[in-house]
């Protein structure tokens, strides 16, 4: 990283250290469990140069700070940079492969600007990435399983005659001898209680008139799938429009945009969470709620460019692929956002610690209409939330800074507090670095 890029201000990848510190070894466990990340030791909180003494003396300690209390040790270079003519101290930790790294037996992850312990949930699945291991390699506690669904779609897509187990240890469904979850996922009768889905459409844009509802559990995921599908069919208009000679289809919401959004939820997810996915159809918008945040190793920005892609779950994924409910890996976002290239109106991905979402606008309805209204109070928020979400009321996006300095709130407590109401989905952030400001998720920040 470039120094200009070091001095845009501290974000989920920069960490500003006016003196060196053992509190920094938060961080390191954080981006060698995540993601690559600099600490930059002589740099206030405020981005101002104040530089070091003894650069030699920091670096060392640093070096046996890491190497004493980092369990396994982390890949790192220090480094040091002149920036306006005062010294400053540049330490580079690279993500691990042996995870999770460990502060006293503690792991951590970057919230915005700060580095928090890691929840039971983000452990075991540092310790499963750790042994290269996942959720759905393990072994399932039902091993009775059967696959006429997959066997259809084997059919129609791969003329293959039957599932016999040498296919399923081909697609890594089993192995010696035993089934694992992805085989359960995709068995007919789908035994893993955090792979339920719920559908629901409602009258109009609230969601105090509920008009339909389904609930897919115990049925393979291939199953939900299509299921999900015709519940679009049935709420999503459809018409033919006659252009001089032609024939053309319009849809009130692309169908492709929609079945690459509700393929990434089913394929992407954490099922080692019993929380559902939600797919909500109201009269303005779809949105699809996939639990779990971005996969260890891929960043914010590599998501929404819809470049790089590491899937949570890949062998449903590539069983996916084989028969072609997914065209090819790494393009499900570009594709979204291609089928709304000539309209107006855009998706929109709201990427949360523990879920993400995608709205995807009807292309006959006011932009500014895409948000869903919150009610602060079905939160139980303490007074310091409340008084942010008050705040944010007025429709301005505001910095941590100015959440501050309005409410008189220290850093550290305002970081906690924004990172509570982001989780809990009232809140959005927007930007980078010096750049970041926060808005309710009931105001259009495309404008």
């Amino acid at each position: 990283m470039i120094i200009s890029e070091l001095l845009l201000g501290e974000s989920k990848y920069v960490e500003y250290k006016r003196d060196y510190t053992k509190t920094m070894l938060k961080t390191v466990s954080a981006f060698a469990n995540y993601h690559d990340g600099h600490i930059v030791v002589g740099l206030d909180d405020k981005g101002i140069v104040v530089g070091v003494i003894d650069a030699a003396d920091i670096r060392l300690s640093i070096e046996n700070a890491i190497n004493d209390a980092i369990k396994p040790r982390p890949y790192y270079e220090i480094n040091e940079m002149l920036i306006q003519d005062k010294t400053v101290v540049v330490l580079k930790v690279y993500k691990g492969d042996q995870t999770p790294y460990l502060l006293e037996n503690r792991a951590y992850k970057r919230m915005d600007t700060s580095s928090v312990q890691v929840d039971r949930h983000a452990y075991q699945e540092l310790i499963l990435l750790g042994r290269n291991l996942s959720f759905e390699t393990l072994p399932s506690e039902n091993q009775k399983l059967t696959f006429k669904k997959l066997e259809e779609k084997m059919v129609q897509k791969m003329d293959i005659i039957n599932v016999s187990d040498d296919l399923l240890v081909t697609l890594r469904l089993k192995s010696k001898g035993h089934f694992n979850n992805a085989a359960a996922l995709l068995s007919d009768a789908n035994p893993l209680k955090s792979s339920k889905i719920q559908l629901v459409a409602y009258e109009d844009e609230s969601v105090t008139r509920i008009k339909d509802r389904q609930n897919l559990e115990n049925v393979s995921v291939l199953e939900q799938y299509d299921d999900c599908i015709a519940f679009y069919r049935k709420h999503i208009n459809i018409a033919e429009v006659i252009k001089g000679p032609y024939r053309e289809t319009v849809e009130e919401i692309p169908l492709v945009a929609y079945r690459e959004a509700v393929a990434n939820a089913i394929v992407h997810r954490d099922y080692s969470r019993q929380v559902d996915i939600r797919i909500e159809i109201f009269g303005n918008r779809i949105e699809i709620v996939s639990p779990g945040g971005l996969p260890v190793g891929i960043s914010e920005s590599e998501y929404l460019d819809g470049r790089v892609s590491i899937p949570r779950n890949q062998i449903m994924a590539d069983i996916f692929l084989r028969l072609k409910i997914v065209e090819k890996l790494a393009t499900g976002i570009r594709r979204i956002k291609e089928n709304y290239r000539n309209y107006d109106k855009k998706p929109l991905f709201e990427i949360n610690e523990n879920s993400i979402v995608v709205i995807l606008p009807k292309t006959n309805q006011p932009e500014e209409k895409y948000y869903r209204p919150v009610d602060s109070e079905a939160y139980n928020l303490n007074e310091n939330e409340q008084m942010i979400y008050t705040l944010l009321k007025t429709g301005d996006a505001l910095s941590r800074s100015a959440i501050e300095n309005a409410l008189g709130l220290k850093k550290s407590q305002t970081i906690d507090l924004l990172g509570r109401l982001r989780e809990l989905n009232l809140i959005a952030q927007i930007g980078r670095g010096r750049a970041t400001t926060y808005v309710l998720k009931t105001y259009d920040r495309t404008k």
